[in-house]
């Protein structure tokens, strides 16, 4: 009985989990896109207008920066999908394959 009804709180929280990723999830990585283009776009000018040795070595720092965070962006993009179709996996709730991660990533 209590294992039912864990099931069944655990299915209606990834379908609730789904439809939430579902409204925003194109809107997010396009404003992750766009951040990371003007950000770059800054360090970019940053590189070029820089004078000093010292700051030139803070730009390319910053650039440095601005890939780690891209990675990082890209795993949680990759990450997300996963950790859902591993609830709905354990909540016995079927799903085929990599269907999340292709459902995520059309625009």
């Amino acid at each position: 009985m209590f294992l039912t009804d864990l099931n069944t709180n655990l299915n209606t929280f990834v379908e609730k989990l789904e439809t939430l990723m579902d409204s925003f999830w194109k809107y997010a990585i396009i404003a992750l896109i766009a951040i990371i283009v003007v950000w770059g776009i800054y360090i970019g000018v940053k590189i070029i207008v820089a004078n000093r040795n010292e700051e030139k070595v803070n730009a390319k720092g910053m650039l440095k920066n601005l890939l780690i965070g891209v990675v990082i962006i890209f795993v949680i993009a990759i990450g997300a999908p996963l950790l859902i179709e591993g609830l709905a996996a354990w909540a016995d709730k079927p799903t085929t394959g990599l269907s999340l991660i292709t459902n995520f990533l059309k625009f």
